[in-house]
This record gives structure tokens, sequence and C-alpha cells, in this order.
């Protein structure tokens, strides 16, 4: 069976992650929730560096995070080696630092209760490089 919601007396698939809450900007370092699960973060009006630490892996706990400024961003698991990303499965932390390879690159994580999997979303893998940290 498959889930779905209408709206508009229009049925469509449910979003089989839940539904996303809200673009939320944080403009410096700042430690995520469980309960903002769904929450898509960015870096806009950031004038600096902006680390984003995850809270204790759950299972089904899931984030976005996107580059909305030329500035460092970074994704730093709360507990140490819990990251699965690029050739990594025991990451600590993932990001964009690489001088004009910033803006726009975007982090999708989710947790099956024991890790992260780490889903990068960039403009071009030879063209825009991500920062993994073990």
């Amino acid at each position: 069976m498959a889930i779905t919601y209408t709206r508009n007396q229009i049925t469509k698939p449910q979003n089989v992650l839940g539904q996303l809450k809200t673009v939320t900007a944080k403009t410096s370092d700042y430690t995520v929730t469980a309960a903002e699960s769904g929450t898509i973060f960015t870096t806009e009006g950031a004038g600096g560096a902006v680390i984003f630490t995850t809270p204790a892996v759950g299972d089904g706990l899931h984030y976005w995070f996107v580059n909305a400024e030329n500035q460092d961003m970074t994704v730093t698991a709360g507990s140490a080696d819990t990251m699965v990303t690029f050739n990594d499965v025991a990451a600590d932390s993932v990001g964009f630092s690489t001088s004009s390879e910033k803006v726009g690159g975007a982090i999708f994580i989710v947790s099956d209760g024991t890790k992260w999997m780490t889903f990068l979303h960039t403009y071009d893998g030879a063209d825009q490089a991500v920062t993994v940290a073990t």
C-alpha cells in the first residue's frame, strides 16, 4: 500500500522521509537537535564559517544543510566516527571549505540508528570539492 496525501482533491505520494519542517538560516556554529529532524539549515547571512553539529544518531532523523554564502560550512557528527560518506565509513565531519567552491554545496544526512548516512550534493565532483575529516 502506498502512502499518499490528498489536497484540493488531488492525491499525491507522501514523502517517505516525512515532511520537511522549515528552512532555517544559521550564521554561526549551531548544534542541531533531534526535534529539528526534517529541517533545512542554510548559512544565509553568515559572515564567517559555520559548523553544524549533529545530535546523537537516532533511527530516521534527517536534515539538509545548504551553503548559501561564500563561507566554510561543516557538518560534524556529535559522536566521533559515525558518518558514512564518500570513501569513508567512519568520518567525523564533511564540509565545503575550498576557495571558490563553497556556495551551493549541500549535505543531506539520515540516520539508521547507528551511523549518519551522508549524501553530498555538489555542482560537479570535479569543480566543487568536499572536505572529509576522519
